[in-house]
């Protein structure tokens, strides 16, 4: 059982209140290099009294606002989660009015944010900042995004961008080969690493043990061992790049993929994201989803991007599924007590070059 609170900040940057009592359905999630949800339900008529109670002279929409207001989730005192409220969903069951809240992550900002610059031989992270700083000097265009911690190695890139959506730009740098993760702070601050997350092996989740339940799916249906790249321009005048993996093509067959970046109008950018996209699709995908027995892991120190270790026993067909595996994404739903029901998401692809540019634990 753990302690949360969810407090709701306004347009300015100030805390206004901790809601966490009129609040159940609790839910929220974590995704590397994505967007953070929460969502939960309050009594309006709860809501309306708790805004009497505090002394305050507003309307309710003055305290808690879709797009004006911030929610940040506090575990056992400790800032996890900073999103922005999303939408308001009211249903009654006389004589009850219930407002379904939807938050999402400081990403979803960008979303409806488009860039036109260029950039030349510039570190991948200044890329980023840069974009968001120009965000930043915009009418109405200032979310209070600062700039936090810039680490990684020093890949420099070639970019040029034509109206270009800000949020997939920003996940588009961290999907490319060598590209950088990322994560927005609760307090709103942009950091970029190398690879984010901390090498956690005293972390050891098997099952049978640790782990209630799992599932794991194997699938082709993503698979791609040959993808032809189409960037920007019209017909056969767009510029155009393929990658091919010839022993995936022996495995499983060939199987081909056009992707399309229609506001990429380098030839070295485009061959990037195609190689890439053939990197990342080119092998069978196994994704592993693990729902963990109840006090396992401590998510106010463990987060996304962190690797541990996951076995499976028991069974000839999945022993492979053992040794260290980086999670992608947390999903935590809290009962009206805070007792969690946490399901963790992992990947291991390249995670013998990831392990080495991650923080260590410490002892």
């Amino acid at each position: 059982m753990a302690n949360y609170s969810i407090e709701i900040w306004n347009k300015a940057g100030n805390p206004i209140a901790d809601i966490r009592q009129i609040c159940t359905n609790f839910k929220w999630s974590k995704t590397l290099n994505g967007s953070e949800t929460v969502s939960f339900d309050i009594d309006l008529f709860r809501l309306e009294k708790l805004i009497a109670s505090l002394g305050l002279e507003i309307e309710p929409f003055e305290f808690f606002e879709v797009g004006r207001s911030d929610v940040r989730i506090k575990r056992e005192g400790k800032y996890i989660i900073g999103c922005n409220a999303y939408s308001f969903n009211y249903t009654t069951s006389d004589p009850t009015i219930t407002c379904t809240v939807n938050c999402v992550g400081y990403l979803n900002y960008y979303k409806t944010r488009y860039i036109t610059a260029k950039y030349s031989q510039m570190a991948q992270q200044d890329i980023l900042w840069d974009v968001i700083d120009r965000c930043n000097q915009m009418n109405g265009g200032d979310y209070g995004v600062r700039k936090g911690t810039h680490t990684g190695a020093n890949v420099v890139r070639d970019r040029t961008y034509e109206r270009k959506e800000v949020a997939s730009l920003i996940q588009q740098m961290s999907n490319v080969i060598n590209g950088c993760d990322f994560d927005f702070s609760p307090d709103k601050h942009f950091n970029t690493y190398e690879a984010k997350g901390t090498y956690r092996p005293s972390i050891h989740l098997t099952y049978p043990g640790s782990i209630q339940t799992f599932s794991i799916e194997r699938s082709i249906e993503k698979v791609a061992n040959f993808v032809y790249g189409i960037g920007s321009g019209n017909g056969e005048d767009a510029i155009q790049s393929t990658a091919e993996d010839i022993y995936s093509e022996d495995y499983v067959y060939r199987r081909e993929k056009i992707a399309t970046w229609n506001s990429v109008s380098v030839q070295s950018t485009l061959d990037e994201h195609t190689n890439a996209t053939l990197h990342y699709l080119s092998d069978i995908i196994e994704i592993p989803v693990v729902t963990l027995r109840p006090g396992t892991l401590d998510l106010s120190e463990v987060d996304v991007g962190d690797t541990i270790d996951l076995e499976i026993k028991s069974s000839l067909t999945l022993e492979h599924v053992r040794g260290s595996y980086r999670i992608e994404k947390i999903d935590c739903s809290v009962d009206d007590n805070d007792s969690e029901t946490v399901q963790l998401t992992f990947d291991n692809l390249d995670i013998d070059e990831i392990i080495p540019s991650q923080d260590e634990e410490e002892e």
